[in-house]
Parts: C-alpha cells; structure tokens; sequence
C-alpha cells in the first residue's frame, strides 16, 4: 500500500475507535441499566431493522454504487463529481424517506415478522420503539452519500468518528430513561437523534471540503448509478437476511437470548470495524481508480497489499479475544442488571462469533474489488451462498444448541 493509503487507513482506524469506545461505553451502560431485560430485546429489534437497511442501503449498494462512479466523474471534474453527487441524493431522500414512513406505518406487521417469538407485551414494546427508530434510515441514508463523499475527497476522520454522535446521544437517553415509561424510551429516542447529529456533522465537513449541492438532472448519470445501485443491493440484502434469520431463530430461545447475542456481537465487531472496515473502506476509492486496462497489474497489488494490512491486524485481534473474551465481556458488562450467568452466556457466544471474524474481513476487502471494477455478481453469487448456509445451520444448530449455535452458524457461513 502507498503511504497515503497506510496514513488513510489509519486515520480511519483511530476514528473508528473512538467510535467503538463510546459504543463500549454506551452498551456497558445498557448493561448495568437494562441488563438482558425484555425492554432490552425490543429495542435491538426496534434498532436493528434500520441498521440491516442501512447496511443494504447506506453502507452497501450506495457506498459500492456510489464511490466507484463519483470517482470516475472526479477524474474528470469536481464540479461533474458534485452535480452527480447533488442528483443522488435526491433520489436517496425520496427512496429512503418512503421506507421510513412504512417502517413507520406498519412497525406492528414488521414486529410480527421478525421478532414474532417474543411474548404479545414484548411485541407491543418493540412496535412502538419501532415508529421512533425507523425516521433513522432517512438519516443514516444521507449521511452515507456524504461519507462516499469525504471518503474520495481523502478526507476520513469526520466520516469515520461521526458514528460516536449516535453512541453519545443514546448515552444521554440512557441517563434520562428513568423520566421516561416505559425507560426504554430514552436511549430510543437518543438513537434517532444522534443519526441527525451525524448527518449535520458530515454535511458541514462536506462543505469544509469543498462540497457544494449543484443537482442537475443528467440521464446517463441517472442510468449509471441505478443500474449499479439495484445490482450492487443484492449481495448485502442477501447477507443481512443471515441477520433477519438470526435474529428471528433468537426470539424464540427464551428472554435475554437477543440481548445476549447483541452483547457478543458489540465486542466481536470491535476489531472488525476497526481493522476490516477501515481497510476495505480505504481501498475502495484506491481500487476505483485503478479500474483501467493499464492498471491490472497495479490493481491486483493493492488488492493483495491491503489483505496482507488485514492480516496483520486482524488475526492477533482474533487471537486476544479467544483468549481474553470472558474477562472483556466480565470488565466491560457485569454490573447492575447483569450477572455473573449472563457473562459465561454472552462469552460463549463470543468465543463462537470470533471464530469466523478472519473470513469476514477479508470478504470485505476481496468484495470491494469487484464492486469497485463495477462487477458485483460474483460477491453477489457468494452471498446467496453464505445466506443458504447460515439460514440451514441457524434452525439446526440454534433449536438443538440454543444461541450459541446461532453464532456459530454465522462463523460457519463466513
């Protein structure tokens, strides 16, 4: 990797951990709050459905979609790369804003769909949580416009670190829940506040950079990104539905199950948000530039160099948590509401989740290098493969094994 691309990814990285370390602190608070409470199930629910759009949408077809043709169009002009910038969001708004207001609307059907296991009190809960979460998608959606954005413009730190706004938000409707009833309310709310911070945060760095709305319909513009866009929806569609499925088997193995899976899954995503985010984000906007016939061969190096930064930096990651996970999950959430029992429980799935963390960061990397040379079939083939896998495993392990099987499910399909 060039020195820039290291210095990038670094950067990256050390935003994203200021990020995850307010999550930590944000998800250590829940813990001592709520524990694995049924008001604590609900509201994963309730924020996990505009989080898995969000991954479909925002961080998956608009991030792959977007980056590699707002790159190309920056190699010709910023004020080309602008005006199509300027188009897409228009059409993010208008996409996004009628998926939330049918979150919104049908929040109790969405509730029965996928977390129809819980008790009829426990489904309540989590449609109204629900109607306050959902307006999230419309901002997260904007906000990974911008991100794609600052990301070809070279400029990291903000668009990496605005995710703490959200941690910090919910934290201070965790402090408040107690003026809240149900109490579950406030961190709810502080969720969908925080997205509107962050969007704030990314459009003043935007405009700091250089960035300025211009729209200007242009139809080969048009015709280029939703083509790429409804193509390149498939593959993370696909791969959330491992997470519809897990969480939907999750629901019927009893109270605390999805809070305890929710709790593994905080510290496994540490180092895969730090390290295999950060790398694969990174190269994505390198590996859009060397898309010609002439750059095959640089291509193909910087593919392997950033796997070669992954693993160095992931695999001791994976290593330190199948050593040291139960003493993280006892440091960071044994208190209050949380027990010694939800501990042993939550550590177990951790240890199962850590064992596919390799494979996942670096699918991440290798996916990037189709979608950033416009070909998103092949990741798109092997997603549906890893869904098949991890759909069939969740019912046998998850009802024979309880919530470790879920997790293991999931190592097993990366």
């Amino acid at each position: 990797m060039t020195a820039s691309t290291v210095r990038n990814t670094a950067i990256f990285a050390i935003a994203t951990l200021l990020s995850r370390v307010s999550g930590l602190v944000r998800d250590s608070m829940f813990a001592g709050y709520f524990g694995t409470s049924r008001q604590y199930d609900a509201y994963l629910v309730a924020v996990m459905l505009p989080f898995f759009l969000r991954k479909i949408f925002a961080d998956g077809a608009m991030t792959m979609a977007f980056v590699p043709i707002f790159n190309d169009r920056l190699g010709r002009s910023r004020e080309r790369a602008f005006e199509f910038a300027s188009a897409v969001m228009i059409f993010v708004l208008l996409l996004s804003g009628l998926i939330s207001a049918g979150g919104v609307f049908f929040s109790r059907e969405l509730t029965g769909i996928f977390a129809g296991g819980f008790s009829g009190d426990t489904i309540e809960l989590t449609s109204q949580l629900i109607k306050i979460s959902f307006p999230f998608i419309t901002l997260v959606s904007l906000w990974a416009v911008y991100c794609g954005i600052l990301n070809s413009l070279d400029a990291f730190f903000i668009a990496a670190a605005s995710p703490m706004l959200i941690n910090l938000a919910t934290i201070v409707g965790i402090l408040l829940s107690e003026k809240f009833t149900p109490p579950i309310l406030g961190p709810t709310i502080g969720f969908t506040a925080g997205g509107a911070i962050q969007l704030l945060a990314v459009m003043l760095a935007a405009r700091r950079s250089g960035f300025r709305f211009n729209p200007r319909y242009n139809s080969h513009d048009a015709r280029d990104f939703l083509s790429l866009f409804l193509i390149s929806s498939i593959s993370p569609a696909i791969n959330e539905i491992n997470s519809f499925v897990d969480t939907r088997v999750s629901t019927g193995l009893g109270t605390g199950a999805v809070s305890s899976l929710g709790y593994a899954q905080r510290l496994y995503q540490l180092p895969l948000g730090i390290f295999a985010i950060a790398v694969a984000t990174v190269a994505l906007p390198q590996l859009s530039r060397l898309t010609g016939k002439d750059s095959k061969e640089e291509f193909s190096k910087a593919v392997w160099s950033s796997i070669t930064v992954l693993a160095f930096l992931l695999l001791p990651s994976t290593l330190g948590l199948l050593v040291a996970g139960e003493g993280l999950v006892k440091l960071l959430f044994e208190r209050g509401s949380f027990t010694a029992l939800d501990t042993a429980v939550t550590s177990g799935l951790l240890y199962a989740y850590t064992l596919g963390l390799p494979f996942y960061g670096a699918y991440g990397v290798l996916s990037r290098a189709y979608y950033a040379r416009k070909s998103p079939v092949t990741p798109t083939i092997i997603s549906a493969l890893m869904v098949g896998v991890n759909v069939v495993l969740d019912i046998v392990l998850g009802f024979t094994m309880g919530p470790v099987g879920v997790a293991l499910a999931t190592s097993i399909a990366g």
